[in-house]
C-alpha cells in the first residue's frame, strides 16, 4: 500500500509531464458550450477549447466536481494508499472544495482524506500538487506533507496579464465602454489573487512593456530565487509566454521553471493572449 496518493481538479493546469512522472490524478470540471458539455481534458483538449471558443458568440460556462465524481475517485484509490491529499481551486471561485469535503463525509473517509483549499486557481494551484507528489513519491510523511502544502497556500503570488478584454467584456465582468477604452489605449490588465479571488492590480500600457514590467515587480521583492520553482503559463501565446520564462531564467537564475498552457476553466475569463506567472513569495503574509 502507497502512502499518499494526491489528487487535484483540472483547473491546476499540471502539465501532461508531471502528471505522468508523479502519478497525480486529475479530476476534471466540466466545460458547458450551447452544443454540449465536455469533461475538460477528457471529452475537449486544451488546444480544442481554444479553438471552439473562438468560433463562439457566447463564453462557455463551467460546472464544478460533483461530490459522486468525488466518491468514485476516493473509491478508486482507498484500497491503496493510507492517505489522499485533495487540492481545490479556490472555494471562492467555485464550489470544488464543498464537493470534496462533502465527499470524503458521505463515504466515512474523513481521517484518511484531506482536503486543501488552493485559495488560487491554474498552475498556482498546480505547482502544490507537483510539490505534493514529489514528497509522497519519496515516501513522505503525510503530515508532513499536508504542513507543506498549507504553508504553499499562505505563501503563493499570482500575476496575470490579459492581452485581450473581449472575454471579460462577454463574460459580463467589464462594462462595453471600459472594454473600447482598454482596447484602443492598448492597456493591459494585470491581476492577482488576494484571500482567494481574483483582483485587478494594475495597468501596463503596451505589450511590449510586459515583461519589463513582470521583471521589475519580482525583482523588487528582493528574494533569492536559487531554490525556487516558478510556473509560467499562457493562453495561446507560446511565444510571448517563452520569452517571459527565458527572461525569468536570466534575471533571476530559478531552480527551476515550469511551463504549461492555462486550461479551459480560467482561459474561458482569461482569453487568448493571456500569460501568467506563479511562485512562492517568502514575503507575503499568510
Amino acid at each position: 500500500m502507497g502512502r499518499v496518493k494526491i489528487i487535484a481538479d483540472s483547473v491546476s493546469d499540471i502539465p501532461k509531464k508531471y502528471i505522468e512522472d508523479l502519478d497525480i490524478e486529475v479530476v476534471p470540471l466540466t466545460i458547458n458550450f450551447e452544443d454540449g458539455s465536455y469533461r475538460d481534458g477528457i471529452d475537449i483538449s486544451t488546444e480544442e477549447f481554444y479553438r471552439k471558443m473562438g468560433c463562439s458568440d457566447k463564453l462557455p460556462t463551467t460546472s464544478q466536481v460533483t461530490p459522486k465524481e468525488f466518491i468514485d475517485i476516493y473509491n478508486k484509490f482507498k484500497d491503496d494508499y493510507e492517505h489522499i491529499i485533495v487540492l481545490t481551486i479556490s472555494s471562492e471561485m467555485s464550489g470544488t472544495y464543498q464537493s470534496a469535503m462533502m465527499a470524503k463525509k458521505i463515504i466515512g473517509l474523513e481521517d484518511r482524506i484531506t482536503v486543501i483549499d488552493s485559495r488560487g486557481i491554474t498552475l498556482g494551484q498546480g505547482l502544490m500538487a507537483i510539490e505534493g507528489a514529489r514528497m509522497a513519491k519519496v515516501d513522505e510523511n503525510k503530515d508532513v506533507i499536508i504542513d507543506r502544502l498549507k504553508d504553499m497556500v499562505n505563501h503563493m503570488d499570482y500575476i496575470f496579464v490579459v492581452d485581450t478584454l473581449e472575454n471579460l467584456k462577454k463574460g459580463g465582468r467589464l462594462s462595453v465602454t471600459k472594454a473600447f477604452i482598454g482596447e484602443k489605449l492598448k492597456i493591459k490588465p494585470v491581476l492577482n489573487i488576494e484571500n482567494g479571488k481574483l483582483t485587478l492590480k494594475d495597468k501596463i500600457r503596451g505589450r511590449k512593456k510586459v515583461i519589463k514590467w513582470v521583471i521589475k515587480k519580482i525583482k523588487k521583492m528582493d528574494m533569492d530565487f536559487k531554490d525556487m520553482t516558478i510556473g509560467v503559463n499562457h493562453t495561446e501565446a507560446e511565444e510571448f509566454a517563452m520569452e517571459l520564462k527565458e527572461s525569468l531564467e536570466k534575471e533571476l537564475k530559478p531552480k527551476e521553471i515550469i511551463f504549461g498552457k492555462v486550461g479551459a476553466t480560467v482561459g474561458t475569463h482569461a482569453g487568448i493572449g493571456a500569460i501568467a506567472v506563479y511562485f512562492e513569495n517568502s514575503l507575503k503574509k499568510a
